[in-house]
């Protein structure tokens, strides 16, 4: 028996709510086998990012080395990468591998901290994101990388023709969960649109959202299915999960990954 690989390099949360934590629940819950490499050890919780500890670049690529010399996975995706010798190692082994590649853009925190410097953000813009099969940057991120203001629907089409024209993505899906009053995500490539808009769910507990969005999409991809298929059943299964979210810790818990995908596929 076999199952669809697939890998997530990213950050360790111990309290089991985000980065490679979420994306491997995710992964287990679509059929996909997964796999993770880490790029960072954070220090946090319901309340928020205490700390960060940078693994050693050595030492991702000799996680990255240890996957790769195994096994090629069928789709990768990132999520936390907090150097520029990070950003240099990932492009090297999605030119060499050709697999789909997801970017999740992790620069802010929930509260608005950036978590990577601008520099990093840069090298990240100038030298990663046009190998990806699709970015999924939320509006903070996609301000960042554009740099352009974000305040109307029509602002996020130009932001994702920057991305398209002059950044060079192949697909970019904006997140926007407060700016029209409803959950809207936004999907654009050279070819086509499509959006996507379901009621803002009124729950505190949102942890792990982004990373589960962009998890989703990498293991469908994984499957086979196309970028749209995969961005519908994502929203589909971070809204289910949102509704049915856990109260786990003082403050902002985490969505539920344990719900059953059949009631939406």
């Amino acid at each position: 028996m076999t199952l669809p690989i697939v890998l997530t390099v990213s950050s360790y949360d111990p309290t089991g709510g985000s980065g490679v934590n979420a994306d491997l629940k995710a992964f287990q819950n679509l059929g996909v086998y997964g796999m993770s490499a880490i790029t960072s050890l954070t220090a946090q919780n319901s309340s928020g990012i205490k700390d960060v500890l940078e693994i050693p670049d050595d030492f991702l690529e000799e996680q990255l080395k240890s996957i790769f010399d195994d096994t090629i996975p069928f789709a990768m995706k990132s999520g936390m990468i907090t150097s520029i010798p990070m950003i240099e190692m990932l492009t090297k082994y999605v030119k060499q591998y050709h697999i789909p590649f997801v970017v999740d853009p992790y620069i802010f925190t929930r509260d608005g901290q950036r978590i990577i410097s601008e520099e990093t953000t840069s090298v990240l813009k100038q030298q990663l994101l046009h190998h990806a099969a699709v970015v999924t940057p939320n509006i903070n991120e996609a301000k960042s990388l554009t740099g352009i203001d974000i305040e109307t629907e029509k602002d996020i089409e130009t932001a994702a023709k920057i991305f398209l024209r002059e950044i060079g993505v192949k697909a970019v899906i904006i997140n926007d969960s407060n700016m029209t009053g409803e959950a809207c995500d936004y999907l654009y490539t050279k070819t086509t649109s499509l959006k996507l808009t379901e009621a803002i769910v009124q729950t505190k507990n949102k942890r792990g959202s982004g990373s589960t969005f962009s998890a989703v999409i990498t293991a469908e991809i994984a499957k086979g299915n196309s970028l749209e298929d995969a961005f519908r059943k994502a929203k589909r299964y971070v809204t289910a999960g949102l509704k049915n979210s856990l109260d786990i810790g003082k403050k902002n818990g985490p969505l539920n990954h344990f719900i059953d995908i059949t009631s939406f596929v």
